[in-house]
């Protein structure tokens, strides 16, 4: 636990939905909960959720002891600029009311109200960048009291090539708490795979996400097949073939996206796709695995899902762009692949099964290279810093 090095900080958090439905929201909950437990005194404004529950996930933020208000609409749009920048001004006030250091944006897709908003109220800015910018240029947006926290390089490089000026972006890359992803074992994989109704013996693969086209699901699906094929290929005279992988999807399928994913589990030979539902712990999925593969052909912001399955000790296959290729270097950029190419993913995937299970120490040098480069306590020191250093004194 980092403890505030200067008098605590009173930082106002604006967010989306409470409830976690992706890597944003789990970020906001765990950086609240680090800088609360460092003395520092946060609010949280908020929209409802996907589900138009306003309250949905309000009880992890109550346990904290995090002061909740709803805040009004963030979306801005040319046609009705007017309406909206009144509305910005509106929310601007009462923000000055709170009286708060920093303000500290956690969806910069709402970039113009936050701007509005930092300008009315007198509170400097700061803008979590976790995804590829949603405009153009930002334009007169891109100034004012405003800092940029990039989760990556590449996020940092994306959001100055579309305006934000490069002496206000620091990376501040995301981190994860190892000891909430601890090394697999094998009677916890014996465990894991039981409870899963997986066989023992199978080579597993797991993605799990969200079940759509621009994660790269459907482009591993056609991969998969000569994956799971790679198996019935003799390995020596006489030997037989090796138990055939099986590959273990688990996340959200959406109405718009199903079609298509159905249609290529269906042509996939039975057995060799085991959907599950969505789950918050994912900690026995990874236990089950041998490997995990993010193949997202959106390139990701961070790639939370490479830093939790290696903590755990699995190798992880996934895109040469964005965060993940930059968690995934050194040694480990051997797995890394363009998934669209499906050719050359199966590939990558049928070599990091042939190392999960021959390379002394995998395991191991996985877990280390997350410990000691994306750590919570780096991260939580990191984002800190940031906003210390932003903050109103």
């Amino acid at each position: 636990m980092t403890r505030p090095t200067t008098r605590p900080l009173r930082v106002v958090v604006a967010t989306n939905g409470l409830a976690i439905t992706g890597g944003v929201e789990r970020c906001v909950v765990e950086d609240v909960g680090e800088l609360v437990a460092a003395g520092h005194d946060v609010e949280v404004w908020h929209r409802a959720g996907a589900d138009g529950d306003p309250d949905a996930g309000r009880a992890v933020f109550d346990q904290l002891g995090v002061r909740l208000r709803h805040a009004r609409d963030y979306r801005f749009g040319i046609r009705s600029a007017p309406t909206d920048v009144l509305r910005f001004v509106r929310e601007g006030l009462r923000l000055r009311r709170s009286r708060p250091d920093v303000l500290w944006l956690n969806r910069p897709e709402f970039l113009p109200w936050g701007r509005v908003v930092s300008f009315v109220s007198g509170v400097p800015l700061a803008v979590h960048l976790h995804h590829a910018p949603n405009y153009s240029r930002l334009g007169p947006f891109a100034g004012g009291r405003t800092r940029y926290l990039a989760v990556s390089a590449a996020m940092a490089r994306a959001w100055t090539a579309v305006g934000a000026p490069p002496d206000r972006v620091d990376v501040v890359p995301n981190g994860v708490d190892t000891a909430a992803f601890p090394a697999a074992t094998a009677a916890s994989t014996r465990r894991a795979r039981a409870a899963l109704g997986l066989d023992q013996d199978r080579p597993v693969v797991l993605y799990y996400g969200r079940l759509t086209r621009s994660k790269g699901v459907l482009a591993f699906l056609e991969a998969w097949g000569r994956v799971h094929a790679s198996a019935r290929v003799l390995v020596g005279p006489g030997t037989p073939p090796a138990p055939a992988p099986v590959l273990v999807l688990a996340g959200a399928l959406y109405p718009e996206d199903a079609p298509a994913v159905h249609r290529a589990i269906a042509a996939l030979p039975d057995g060799s796709v085991v959907v599950v539902p969505e789950r918050d712990d994912v900690v026995p999925l990874l236990h089950a695995a041998d490997v995990v593969v993010a193949p997202s052909i959106e390139p990701e912001g961070f790639g939370r899902v490479v830093v939790e399955a290696m903590s755990t000790g699995r190798p992880v296959v996934a895109a040469a762009s964005g965060g993940t290729a930059e968690i995934l270097s050194g040694e480990w950029a051997r797995f890394t692949v363009d998934p669209t190419e499906t050719g050359a993913l199966a590939d990558t995937v049928i070599e990091a099964l042939d190392a999960a299970g021959t390379e002394p120490g995998l395991a191991d040098r996985c877990r280390a290279w997350v410990r000691d480069r994306y750590g919570r306590e780096r991260h939580v020191a990191a984002l800190l810093r940031a906003l210390e250093a932003h903050a109103k004194h």
